[in-house]
């Protein structure tokens, strides 16, 4: 399974050069302002954008094609850094004044919060926003690209059929009736011990309940092994290292799905007991030296045909009115809803009590897992 670049930079201003000659940019939606047409105009003698952010070149290649499709001028230049590293980067460069990035795009969640007291958002408002979720605009120039899902998987020639797994707590059910076949053979994103970890967990206690969430970790706590990241959990059930897994970002396996010797092997299901889908956000950074390019790219995202490319990446939608690609998985909200019901998908949000539980919650969460805090 290909794993994520730790922090390479993608080039993509071939793919405007190369489009240029084939492409126009369509005509703005009938809904967008009148003046449109001058931020398209002003953005042709800007020198392209740069992103700093926390996608993965294989998710990012559909969104940059189909937005030079519509740019082809606009280069684009993104950095992939670890989530938090994102902030950390941009802190240490405007520090210096040599900061030179336009558009900062990353899931950690409790690092929105110091971003935006730091006055480093522009508080650009789309002419999308009536078209997407009010929920995907967390705050005022904050938007979400995609909803990150976490899933449930389990390697299917090691489970039979009859005992794949619907929700968390059919794998704790599984592994309480037979603790030795699931003895450190279940997988598990470190709780607590990321931000993204400690909103995703705070989120599934609201939702759930203290009560339910901590019987259930007290079971699955002592036969888990943690990791920082999905991807080499999804491996190791690949590999039958593990039998199951729980709390995973399904976007490190969406993508690998249509390998058929890797979809014949790992199953998953978004969970029904709980479905947490985190909110991936960007936002223009007042660094900005190309803020029409930026805009651009901004309003593409949100957009129907962005959103669509989103999907292609292997990334999940929001947008319920775009036509999803065929593939092996519906990357879509829609399909989401449809598996575990409205009231079962628990979008994250910025709430600083669930962005910076207490230190209780973590510390008895953790205890849970035998984690030291």
């Amino acid at each position: 399974m290909k794993s994520r670049l730790s922090a390479g930079l993608f080039l993509c201003g071939v793919l405007g050069a190369h489009l240029a000659a084939s492409s126009a940019w369509a005509t703005p939606p009938d809904y967008y302002p009148p003046d449109y047409t001058n931020t398209i105009e002003a953005s042709k003698s800007e020198s392209g954008i740069l992103i700093y952010g926390n996608i993965a070149d294989e998710n990012w290649r559909p969104i940059i094609t189909a937005f030079n499709q519509e740019y082809p001028w606009v280069k684009v230049n993104f950095l992939d850094l670890a989530s938090d590293e994102v902030f950390q980067r941009y802190y240490a460069e405007q520090s210096t004044g040599n900061s030179a990035v336009d558009i900062i795009l990353t899931g950690s969640s409790a690092a929105w919060l110091d971003f935006i007291s730091k006055g480093n958002v522009v508080k650009y408002d789309s002419p999308e926003i009536p078209k997407i979720p009010a929920n995907t605009v967390p705050s005022p120039g904050i938007y979400t690209i995609s909803y990150d899902p976490q899933i449930i998987a389990w390697n299917k020639l090691l489970l039979p059929e009859a005992q794949w797994p619907k929700s968390v707590a059919d794998i704790a059910a599984l592994a309480k009736a037979d603790p030795s076949a699931f003895d450190k053979k279940i997988g598990v994103m470190e709780p607590m011990g990321t931000s993204t970890m400690q909103s995703i967990i705070a989120h599934l206690i609201k939702h759930s309940g203290e009560d339910r969430e901590m019987d259930l970790f007290k079971v699955l706590g002592p036969l888990s092994v943690v990791a920082r990241s999905a991807g080499p959990t999804y491996e190791k059930i690949l590999t039958g290292e593990f039998v199951a897994g729980f709390n995973l970002s399904a976007i490190p396996l969406f993508p690998q799905l249509a390998d058929p010797n890797i979809a014949n092997i790992i199953g998953w299901a978004y969970p029904t007991d709980g479905t947490v889908a985190t909110m991936r956000n960007f936002s223009i950074a007042t660094t900005t030296k190309n803020p029409n390019s930026a805009r651009l790219f901004v309003d593409f995202l949100l957009s129907k045909k962005g959103q669509e490319a989103v999907s292609a990446g292997g990334l999940m939608s929001y947008r319920t009115d775009i036509d999803v690609p065929p593939g092996p998985v519906k990357i879509a909200y829609s399909a989401m809803e449809k598996a575990v019901g409205k009231d079962n998908i628990i979008p994250t949000s910025m709430d600083p009590a669930m962005l910076r539980p207490s230190a209780e919650l973590i510390a008895k969460v953790r205890g849970a897992f035998k984690l030291p805090n």
